[in-house]
């Protein structure tokens, strides 16, 4: 029997993954590099003496910088949530 948390898992996983791979990985690429872009430039901005930063230097560098992390963590997060599906509902086949 299935817990409410992994009935919730599988209603909310299934309702993020709907349409086409290339959606999901274009939705959330776009999301956490904007995330992860203004946590670097700031981060670097409190860290760093000069507040100049090298000027477009800096950002040439955080921006390619923040896309392939950004790709690397939605591709991650993707693969860990099928597992977790997969898992479930293995485990509920079993049982009945």
């Amino acid at each position: 029997m299935l817990s409410v948390k992994e009935k919730k898992f599988i209603r909310d996983w299934g309702i993020q993954k709907e349409g086409p791979r290339w959606q999901y990985y274009l939705q959330y690429i776009v999301a956490w590099s904007t995330v992860i872009f203004l946590s670097l430039f700031f981060l670097l901005k409190l860290l760093m003496a000069d507040r100049s930063m090298g000027g477009w230097t800096s950002f040439y560098i955080v921006a390619p910088l923040s896309i392939v992390l950004a790709a690397l963590i939605t591709h991650l997060v993707y693969q860990t949530n099928e597992k977790k599906l997969q898992q479930i509902l293995q485990r509920e086949e079993h049982l009945n």
